[in-house]
């Protein structure tokens, strides 16, 4: 038997339960959400896949013994902000609402005496949570493996570059989490169109010399990464470091940008019709 379609129009069931604010309720959706994100088979094959930087960097050191920076550029500063981290944000991020229709929870959610806002920044603030962690720790572990039986391990890196690596992660994380957050809203296909907009504007913009790139959030993560942790390759980026944002204007911009798809996706989440799959006759 096929299921209907149910239309939730956008004022129907907040005006059935009224609009007070109930903070147990809020809680309650936080520690739901969080237990969602922490099972399932995302969360293990991502892991998997964060793990390999960890693993190529020990296949490599066995097998050429390169100088432990220029793997950390390659791994640590290549191959996890430009695949696994935007990865990451982009399965979690589309799916905070999208997983809640396709799994026909959404109208509980609904239900509970919460604004449509506070419910999506509720999700989407766990999903920040959760990416900045799992991005985080695999950082720190691929620090870990890249200077293994290096006097700097626990001198230098650990306590203070591995940290700043894993806060300047996390800062991405919430940037594109909002990004891809507000995306989910707009269109069905978000998984489809962030893997465009990763490929295409974070991959190929960023890497161009013209300031556009400047409309990206690997553009402000690698100047940032240039200033606080100056790694040997970085010329590769190509970033003329005298025209580039300082410090705290790359983190403001970030923050600020993250602040506007916030309120954009909390906008999109109060007007939103959505159509749920409701087993027929019910």
């Amino acid at each position: 038997m096929k299921p209907a379609i149910a239309e939730l129009p956008g004022k129907t069931t907040n005006e059935a339960v009224g609009r007070g604010f109930d903070v147990t309720a809020l809680g309650a959706l936080f520690v739901l959400t969080l237990r969602q994100n922490l099972r399932g088979r995302r969360l293990l094959i991502l892991s998997l896949l964060f793990l390999l930087p960890s693993v190529l960097a020990i296949v490599v050191r066995l097998a050429r013994h390169p100088p432990p920076d220029h793997l950390e550029f390659a791994f640590v500063f290549t191959l996890i902000p430009h695949a696994l981290a935007t990865l990451t944000a982009l399965l979690y991020a589309a799916g905070i609402i999208q997983d809640e229709v396709e799994e026909q929870t959404l109208t509980y959610l609904l239900l509970r005496p919460l604004p449509r806002w506070a419910l999506y920044l509720t999700k989407l603030v766990v999903t920040m949570l959760v990416t900045s962690v799992l991005t985080g720790t695999f950082t720190v572990l691929a620090y870990a493996v890249v200077y293994w039986n290096t006097p700097e391990l626990w001198g230098t890196v650990l306590p203070e570059r591995a940290l700043k690596a894993a806060a300047l992660m996390a800062l991405a994380q919430v940037a594109y989490c909002s990004l891809f957050g507000a995306m989910s809203l707009i269109t069905r296909r978000a998984l489809i169109a962030g893997l465009i907009y990763i490929v295409a504007i974070e991959g190929l913009m960023a890497s161009l010399d013209f300031m556009l790139r400047r409309l990206t959030v690997m553009y402000y993560f690698r100047v940032l990464t240039v200033r606080w942790l100056e790694p040997p390759d970085y010329k590769a980026w190509v970033l003329d470091l005298d025209k580039a944002p300082s410090s705290g204007e790359c983190v403001l911009t970030l923050l600020a940008a993250s602040v506007v798809f916030i309120l954009i996706g909390a906008m999109l989440m109060m007007r939103k019709e959505f159509r749920m799959k409701t087993p027929e006759g019910s």
